[in-house]
């Protein structure tokens, strides 16, 4: 059986021989008790990384991203999120359901959000509408194709924060990527008195964990959360061992992701059957549109299947994410099967 070219997402990836040695060699201690070293040792590095005070270390990134909602928060409050933030569209309300707060929902170009546009959407603290408590930025975006936050838009956003006094988190499940893309200092992209969160199974190619990231007193909250949402973990070093090794060994390969999903759009651009602008892939993630609408798009799906090559579809948009599991020949390979089909 051959092995399949895996482009439905970078969650698929599989630990390789030398993270699977290192979760068999790792220290681990009871981590709700503060005592696996292993945690101890991903919360430090990860929290020094990006020069921010303290991290918890979690099962999920959604998990991550909820916590953050709550300590924010307070029932009745606003939360100001992209309309296809991952907060928001996947995960399936949850943000009513733990912290009882509602979405305002923003419409950002590729997913990115503009200052202007989120203080136009803060209702001001003493009116009796739902009071905007939190706004949440997502770096790199998903639904808006892998895009990376400008530094100079992350800088205007953090001023408005403060002007604003108005929190942000930062879901940076893939900030890894925006940091190999874009070559900004990890410092600049922690959003000062704000938090960020970020995972550690998507490129990096760990099995599972995410970290939560802010001040001190933020961080102590959080974990007062993860109890109460049962995120509490015992001996799980070894997943915190072998995120460590993701982060330390795994970082900088991500351009040969980058490089892979450039290489798929402009193989595939000039297919008369789809849409796509090359342009716009800066990372790991490429949409294109089928031009025949979202029948077609799910039958391509079924068809690229019977020929090993696995993707999404969401409407009439196909998916495609690299990552470690898919070399430049399989992109190759994919790339000509989607031509060939989609005529």
């Amino acid at each position: 059986m051959k092995i399949p070219v895996d482009l439905r997402s970078d969650t698929f990836t599989l630990p390789d021989d030398s993270m699977r040695q290192t979760i068999y060699n790792a220290e681990v201690g009871n981590s709700a008790e503060g005592e696996d070293p292993s945690v101890t040792q991903l919360e430090q590095t990860i929290a020094g990384y990006f020069g921010v005070e303290a991290g918890v270390f979690l099962p999920s990134a959604t998990m991550a991203g909820q916590i953050a909602f709550k300590v924010h928060t307070r029932p009745g409050d606003v939360i100001l999120i992209e309309e296809y933030g991952h907060g928001y569209y996947f995960e399936n309300g949850s943000m009513g359901l733990i912290s009882g707060v509602l979405p305002r929902l923003l419409k950002g170009e590729r997913g990115i959000l503009d200052p202007d546009q989120v203080r136009k959407a803060i209702d001001h603290k003493e009116l009796a509408r739902g009071r905007a408590a939190l706004a949440v930025l997502e770096n790199t975006t998903n639904f808006g194709g892998g895009a990376v936050y400008p530094q100079s838009l992350l800088q205007d956003m953090y001023n408005l924060s403060h002007v604003e006094q108005l929190p942000l988190h930062v879901d940076g499940a893939r900030v890894w990527n925006a940091i190999v893309a874009s070559g900004a200092e990890p410092k600049s992209l922690a959003p000062p008195g704000g938090s960020l969160s970020v995972c550690f199974s998507k490129g990096l190619g760990a099995p599972m964990g995410a970290l939560l990231l802010g001040e001190q007193a933020f961080i102590n909250e959080a974990r007062h959360v993860q109890a109460m949402l049962g995120g509490c973990m015992r001996q799980v070093g070894f997943m915190a061992a072998a995120a460590l090794h993701g982060f330390e060994h795994n970082l900088e390969r991500l351009a040969e992701d980058h490089a892979n999903a450039q290489h798929i759009a402009n193989a595939i651009a000039a297919n008369p059957g789809l849409e796509i602008e090359p342009a716009h892939v800066e990372t790991n993630i490429l949409y294109f549109e089928v031009k025949a609408g979202e029948q077609r798009a799910a039958q391509l799906v079924s068809e690229l299947e019977q020929e090993n090559v696995m993707v999404w579809a969401l409407g009439p948009l196909i998916r495609l994410v690299t990552s470690l599991n898919v070399d430049r020949t399989g992109c190759d390979f994919a790339a000509h099967k989607i031509n060939q089909l989609l005529i």
